[in-house]
């Protein structure tokens, strides 16, 4: 008689570690402390007496009281029913059936578990309709696995495994038969590698044996790259493909094409190192056939919650375009790039970022570079640290800043500013208040003082020993005391005094040498110098102070137009006058010591000249006194309108004008040009909620002369004018794009743990078709009037740049950045990208037109058929065309 026990109704079991298999000696038991009957028969199994319940409820166990060579408990549970086959020692699960042991999760149909050899069987089933379903997942730690059918033992911890998916990094193995051993390695027959995540792949390397090391590599014998189930003539006698998680080295596969220039060349290729999970270094280079080579290094790094960024450097020695010309040589030029950005919760109380963007002027050129990027003529780069000192009003900031003009080839550095600086305190102000504030209360101080090492210079002498003679520095302090009171109720009244010392540590004197000097000219003329000024430069302490009053009023008008339109609620309109009173004296005259007069000519000529260096970092005090009043017309426009979202109210504010200023004075005490020029500016980040304006202008009361300097004599007596119109620009600039065609699939996702992936290297190359379409638009106009020969000429620039995205169907893309010059009325550097979605690969075909910028004609075009994976980037198809080659 077999003896069988039977549990239904998603029972929960545990299993045991050892079967019985010394009769008497290992004891089943059933345990329940909620059974409803219990009953006196017996069953007599394998010698073992036990009481079984008619009845039995849900979470009972099975376990055996000795523990063998398995070394944790087995779980597992079944949605239909159990089967015990007590002389057997077999336990079947029927639909829905769980097993679990230690980090080796099994979910399948049915499954079988033989307690003799402590293996198990799993496999699904057929559906309603007759299809196979409910396959095998075996889960072993983070890695899953999906099946047809599988075997597993417990104790060898080997298995086998028949059609198997499994998904290792980005990449998807699909195995017609595996094994696995006791370390973890599996050995797969007819396996598929591929990044295609469809359960049938596009395309998929082919080999009949392999060697998968889960998260490390997988090993291949012969292997033929099938696209749509069709072999293509791409065959290796071996391979190895990276299966690891996150980053990994290895060799980067260069871009190859032709060039006018460069002749046939390899450029972008080299090694990717991971050093760790928190750096990497990319060593790239490029060689062409005319002699040109370059190297490069690029660094990458980042450390959750603290900071992160990347470092380049690249070098390119490039030959001439034609070397048989008089004075054709071989040039070097490089380029420089760092970002840092640092997180505030790392360092509290600190700030801490780098943006530095620095390269030769003809790096552009060089490198046969067309994008966009080419039509910058200049950089600005900053390296910022700034401290705030708990409990004190003090601050401290380091920065290093960099600027560099390609068109001048001029460079600045200024390594570094120092600034230490005191916010505004009241000593004079209660810490009780008991009634109204005295007047003293309010009066305030603030104090700053810092260094600056400044250096200019340009880029050719740039690493010379002479550029250290170049160098500028010093110091500047500033100390201010204000009193602000409020009068009225609504008038603001400030009085101040601010104090400013500089301390410089060179001066100059002038001296006039009566020597004639004679001089032959190339043409056989002499030219004849009567005597000149000379300029000594010394290393001395030399330093400078001044200081000004000043007197302010202010007060604030608000003014709401209300409308009873149903969309237009209301229109809030802040006006602010401003006054204020100036008094500075004349820092010129003997007394002071900042000035000094010398003979400037034969004649006995005085000329008065500053004793501090013309180019000194924080300037001098100026010549000339001023006590004048300067008048500032503040305004503010904001509305408010209909909104649905507003379920309350039905209202929402919409930006209007953020700033509408008017400003313009009157110096009571100087000789002459006492109107100050007045100034227009409109600011507005948001009209509409859309639209960021910028825009300028400066009109001047008085006329100029034939040379464009201004003149004592009023516009209105010149030309019955009131204004001259001086200079104006405006910039205007709009983002709009549609709504995601999945807005439930976009989420916020912490910080990646490293950034050494192909989007942080290329975002440009990057599409996201999730976003039907994108428009950014934007217009710059800069308008002068008046030149050095010709006061009535007026100069233009004028620019549109546009750069849109939209999908034709959800599976092609156009992308297209341009603009266009109004002012030469011609196109700039135009950018064409015709990208189709096929869903693993992406077909990309990219054309610069035609336009001669800097003397060369950069048409290029670009076919490019590339998987999306990062790990199969470089299994491409390209072809290039550039400067009028045959395609």
């Amino acid at each position: 008689m077999s003896n069988f026990l039977t549990v239904s109704a998603q029972t929960n079991f545990e299993g045991a570690t050892e079967a019985d298999s010394l009769a008497g000696k290992s004891k089943i038991r059933i345990g329940n402390d909620s059974l409803s009957r219990i009953a006196s028969d017996t069953i007599l199994l394998s010698d073992t007496v036990m009481m079984v319940a008619d009845s039995v409820s849900l979470n009972d166990t099975i376990s055996l009281e000795e523990k063998g060579e398995i070394e944790d408990i087995i779980q597992y549970q079944a949605e239909d029913s159990m089967v015990y086959d007590m002389d057997a020692k077999k336990l079947f699960l029927y639909n829905g059936s769980d097993v679990a042991y230690q980090k080796i999760k099994l979910q399948s149909r049915n499954i079988d578990f033989d307690w003799n050899t402590f293996t198990l069987f799993a496999r699904g089933g057929a559906d309603s309709l007759g299809n196979y379903a409910d396959r095998p997942i075996f889960k072993d730690g983070d890695k899953e696995y999906h099946a047809d059918s599988m075997a597993y033992n417990f104790k060898t911890k080997k298995g086998k495994i028949y059609k198997v998916t499994t998904h290792e990094g980005d990449a998807y193995i699909h195995s017609e038969m595996v094994k696995k051993n006791e370390y973890d390695e599996w050995f797969g027959k007819s396996s598929m590698y591929t990044t295609c995540d469809l359960d049938h792949p596009h395309f998929y390397f082919k080999a009949r044996k392999v060697k998968i090391v889960p998260s490390k590599v997988m090993v291949a014998g012969p292997v033929n790259l099938w696209v749509a189930d069709v072999p293509t003539p791409l065959a290796l006698p071996f391979a190895m493909f990276p299966v690891k998680q996150g980053r990994r080295s290895g060799l980067v596969m260069p871009e190859y094409g032709q060039d006018a220039v460069f002749g046939f060349f390899l450029r972008n290729g080299g090694y990717y190192w991971a050093l760790n999970d928190y750096a990497s270094l990319k060593f790239t280079g490029q060689v062409g056939t005319n002699g040109t080579f370059g190297a490069g290094v690029a660094a990458q790094y980042a450390l959750r919650y603290k900071f992160s960024g990347n470092l380049s450097f690249y070098y390119l020695r490039s030959q001439p375009f034609d070397p048989d010309l008089p004075g054709a040589k071989a040039s070097n030029s490089y380029n420089v790039s760092w970002t840092h950005t640092q997180d505030p919760r790392s360092i509290p109380n600190s700030t801490f970022g780098a943006s530095v963007q620095m390269q030769s002027a003809d790096y552009y050129n060089a490198s046969r570079n067309v994008s966009t990027d080419r039509l910058n003529t200049s950089f600005n780069s900053g390296v910022n640290f700034s401290h705030n000192f708990r409990n004190s009003p003090f601050s401290l900031s380091i920065n290093l800043r960099h600027t560099q003009n390609l068109l001048n080839r001029t460079i600045g550095f200024t390594l570094p500013v120092v600034r230490l600086s005191m916010s505004r305190v009241a000593p004079f102000k209660s810490k009780i208040q008991t009634g109204k504030p005295k007047w003293y209360e309010s009066i305030g101080f603030s104090y700053s003082f810092e260094f600056q090492n400044q250096l200019n210079t340009s880029d050719s002498t740039l690493f010379r020993y002479s550029t250290l003679d170049k160098f500028r520095f010093g110091i500047n302090q500033n100390f201010q005391v204000d009193a602000p009171i409020t009068v009225f109720k609504y008038l603001n009244i400030n009085p101040a005094f601010s104090y400013q010392e500089r301390t410089y540590f060179k001066g100059i004197s002038k001296t006039w040498n009566p020597d004639t000097i004679y001089t032959i000219k190339n043409d056989g003329t002499v030219d004849t110098i009567y005597g000149r000024v000379i300029t000594d430069t010394s290393w001395r302490f030399n330093s400078s102070r001044n200081f000004q009053a000043s007197l302010s009023f202010s007060t604030k008008v608000i003014g709401i137009f209300k409308f009873k339109s149903k969309w237009l609620k209301a229109i809030k309109h802040v006006f602010t006058p401003t006054v204020s009173f100036n008094y500075r004296p004349d820092f010129s005259t003997r007394q002071w010591g900042f000035y000094r007069t010398v003979q400037g000519d034969r004649f006995g000529t005085p000329q008065r000249y500053s004793v501090f260096e013309p180019d000194a970092v924080y300037g001098f005090p100026g010549a000339g006194q001023e006590g004048s009043i300067v008048f500032g017309l503040l305004n503010n426009f904001e509305m408010k309108v209909f909104s649905k979202k507003d379920s309350v109210n039905n209202e929402k504010k919409v930006g209007l004008l953020d700033q509408v200023n008017i400003t313009g004075g009157y110096n009571f005490v100087a000789d002459s040009l006492r109107l100050l020029p007045f100034n227009l500016s409109v600011v507005s980040s948001r009209i509409f909620n859309l639209i960021n304006l910028n825009f300028n202008a400066v009109f001047d009361p008085y006329a100029t002369d034939s040379f464009n300097r201004r003149i004592n004599t009023f516009q209105y007596d010149v030309n019955r004018r009131l204004l001259r119109f001086s200079t104006a620009n405006i910039s205007a600039s709009t983002s709009l794009h549609s709504k995601p065609r999945n807005p439930g699939s976009v989420a916020v996702s912490a910080p990646p743990a490293f950034m050494g992936d192909y989007v942080s290297y290329n975002p440009n190359q990057v599409y996201d078709f999730d976003i039907p379409w994108s428009i950014n638009l934007s217009y710059r106009f800069n308008l002068t009037r008046g030149t050095t020969f010709n006061p009535d000429t007026i100069l233009t620039v004028q620019s549109l740049n546009v750069s849109a995205d939209f999908n034709i169907t959800p599976k092609w893309k156009v992308a297209i950045s341009s603009g266009f010059d109004i002012t030469r009325k011609q196109l700039t550097l135009t950018n064409v990208s015709v990208v189709r979605d096929l869903h693993c690969w992406e077909l990309n075909f990219a054309w610069t037109p035609p336009l001669p910028y800097g003397g060369q004609n950069f048409q290029q075009f670009t076919i490019l058929l590339q998987p999306k994976s990062g790990t199969l980037r470089d299994l491409k198809i390209q072809r290039k065309n550039q400067l009028g080659q045959e395609f």
